[in-house]
C-alpha cells in the first residue's frame, strides 16, 4: 500500500491491523512520512472545525484532477503540502470574513439590548399627564413601544428635538425591527447631542443584529477603546463576534 492511500484510510478509519502496524512503523522511522501525517491531521481538524466540507471535496477533486505530466514531475509529497496550505488558508480567510453569519446574532442582540430609559421627562407615579411629550414617554416606559413611536414622531415633528430619533430607533429595536431603527441612528450620529455616545452602542447592536461585520466591528472598536457608553460591553461584543 503507498503512502498517501495508508493515510487517507487512517482518516477514513478504514485501517486494518495490518495497515495500522505499518503507518506506526513508518511514523517513527520516516520523517516525511511523519509530516505528512501531521499536515493532514492538520487539514482535517480545520476542515472539521469549520465545517466547510464543500472546500475539503474541492481539494480532493484538486487532486484527482490534477495534469497526468505533473504527476510524473512532481513530488506527491510536495502538491500536497502546497494544496493543503492554499485550503487552510483559505479556510482562515472564509472563517475570519464569515464568522458572524454563522453566530446567532439575534441571541447576541438579545443579550446586549436594553430600551434605554427615560430620562428626558421622568414620569412620577400616582402623577397625571399633562403634555404630548410625557404621553409619549409615558407609552415608552409602558413598552407601549408602537404608540410611543406614534408620539415621537409628532413631538419631533414639532420641535426637530434629535433626541426623539435616539427614542423611536430605540423602540423600533425593542421591536425588533433593526431595519427602521439603523437609519435613525445614523441620522441621529449627525446631531452629536447628548445621547451621541448611548446612540453609537445601539447603532453597533443593530448592525450585530443585521450581520453587518465590517459596520459593527468598526463601532464596536471606536466604542471599546474609549471610556464612553458601555465601552466594555463593547469590547465583549467585539470578542464574540470575531
Amino acid at each position: 500500500m503507498d503512502k498517501d492511500t495508508l493515510i487517507h484510510n487512517y482518516f477514513h478509519q478504514t485501517l486494518t491491523e495490518e495497515d495500522e502496524v505499518l503507518l506506526n512503523k513508518l511514523l517513527e522511522s520516516d520523517p516525511e512520512f511523519n509530516a505528512l501525517f501531521e499536515l493532514e491531521k492538520d487539514l482535517n481538524a480545520v476542515l472539521i472545525d469549520t465545517g466547510k466540507d464543500r472546500l475539503k471535496q474541492q481539494f480532493i477533486d484538486f487532486e484527482n484532477q490534477e495534469p497526468e505530466e505533473n504527476k510524473v514531475t512532481s513530488s506527491p509529497s510536495f502538491l500536497r503540502y502546497a494544496v493543503a496550505a492554499c485550503v487552510i488558508i483559505g479556510l482562515s480567510i472564509l472563517a475570519s470574513k464569515y464568522f458572524i453569519d454563522t453566530t446567532n446574532t439575534d441571541d447576541l442582540f438579545a443579550e446586549n439590548f436594553t430600551a434605554y430609559r427615560n430620562i428626558v421627562v421622568p414620569i412620577e407615579r400616582g402623577e397625571g399627564i399633562d403634555t404630548s411629550q410625557e404621553d409619549a414617554f409615558f407609552k415608552y416606559e409602558m413598552k407601549d413601544y408602537n404608540a410611543a413611536i406614534t408620539g415621537f414622531q409628532a413631538e419631533f415633528k414639532k420641535t426637530q428635538a434629535s433626541y426623539y430619533l435616539f427614542y423611536i430607533a430605540n423602540a423600533h429595536l425593542a421591536l425588533g425591527d433593526t431595519k427602521q431603527a439603523i437609519p435613525l441612528l445614523e441620522e441621529h450620529q449627525k446631531f452629536k447631542d447628548d445621547f451621541y455616545q448611548k446612540s453609537r452602542w445601539y447603532l453597533a447592536l443593530a448592525y450585530v443584529k443585521e450581520k453587518n461585520k465590517e459596520k459593527s466591528i468598526a463601532l464596536l472598536e471606536e466604542i471599546s477603546a474609549s471610556d464612553g457608553f458601555n465601552h466594555k460591553e463593547a469590547k465583549k461584543l467585539l470578542y464574540a463576534i470575531r
